[in-house]
C-alpha cells in the first residue's frame, strides 16, 4: 500500500519488519507506556469506527465495504467500555476485580448494570441522581438492538457464520450516519458509568489516606 511518503532512512529498531519502528518518528506509535491500557484501547476502537464512518458521510463513497469494519470497531468498543464498567464497578464493591472473558455484549451489560445499581444501593445513593432511569434504559435498548444482529462479535468479521449460513441475510441496508449517531449517545451514556465509578474510587481513597493518616498520630501522639 503507498501512502505518498518518503521510506525510512534508518534501520528498523526490531526483527519484525512489519512492526518495526523507524526514524519517521511522527509516525511511531507508542504502547507500554500507561499502567491502565484498556482506555487506549476503548478510544482507538471508537476513534476508528467515527473516522471511517465520517468518511463514508462525507464523501458519500465506500459504505458497501467500510460498513463491516465500522460495524465491528464499534462492537469491540462496546465490548471494552463495558468491560471495564465492569472491573471497575467490582473494586469499588470490594468485590474480585476483572470482567468476563467473552463477547456476549448482552450478558455484560445485564452485569454492569446489576454492579452499577448495587453501587447506588449500597455505596453512593448520589449517583442513582447522576445516573438515571433514562441512561439505564437507553443502554438497554442500544445494546438489545445491537445483539439482534450480532450477539457475539461475528456477523461483521466473516459473511458466513460457522455453519456455512449467511452472516447477515435478513439486513439490506445500514445508515452509517444513524449508527455512528446511535454510538455517540450511547457513548455520551456509558462516560457517566464511568465518570460515577471514577469518582467514587478517587473519594474511597481518598477516605482511606485520612484514615491511615489519623492512626499514623493516634499511634505517635505528641
Amino acid at each position: 500500500m503507498e501512502l505518498g511518503v518518503s521510506e525510512p532512512t534508518g534501520g528498523y529498531q526490531i526483527a519484525n519488519p512489519q512492526f518495526a519502528s523507524a526514524e519517521d518518528w511522527k509516525n511511531n506509535a507508542c504502547l507500554n507506556y500507561s499502567d491502565a491500557p484498556m482506555w487506549l484501547y476503548i478510544s482507538g476502537y471508537k476513534k476508528s469506527g467515527d473516522l471511517l464512518a465520517r468518511h463514508v458521510v462525507e464523501t458519500g463513497c465506500d459504505q458497501d465495504d467500510l460498513v463491516y469494519p465500522i460495524a465491528f470497531l464499534y462492537r469491540q468498543y462496546i465490548e471494552l467500555q463495558l468491560k471495564d464498567i465492569i472491573k471497575e464497578s467490582r473494586i469499588v464493591l470490594s468485590e474480585d476485580s476483572g470482567f468476563p472473558k467473552h463477547h456476549k455484549i448482552q450478558h455484560l451489560w445485564d452485569v454492569s448494570e446489576q454492579l452499577m445499581r448495587k453501587i447506588i444501593a449500597t455505596v453512593d445513593s448520589s449517583a442513582g441522581e447522576y445516573i438515571t432511569a433514562d441512561d439505564f434504559s437507553f443502554i438497554g435498548s442500544a445494546i438489545k438492538s445491537f445483539v439482534e444482529i450480532d450477539p457475539e462479535s461475528m456477523v461483521f468479521r466473516y459473511p458466513e457464520d460457522k455453519n456455512g449460513n449467511s452472516s447477515i441475510e435478513s439486513l439490506p441496508h445500514i445508515n452509517i450516519r444513524n449508527l455512528a449517531d446511535q454510538i455517540s449517545e450511547l457513548e455520551t451514556r456509558l462516560k457517566k458509568f464511568n465518570l460515577a465509578v471514577s469518582f467514587i474510587r478517587d473519594w474511597q481513597q481518598q477516605s482511606m489516606r485520612v484514615r491511615a493518616v489519623g492512626r499514623i498520630r493516634d499511634s505517635n501522639p505528641p
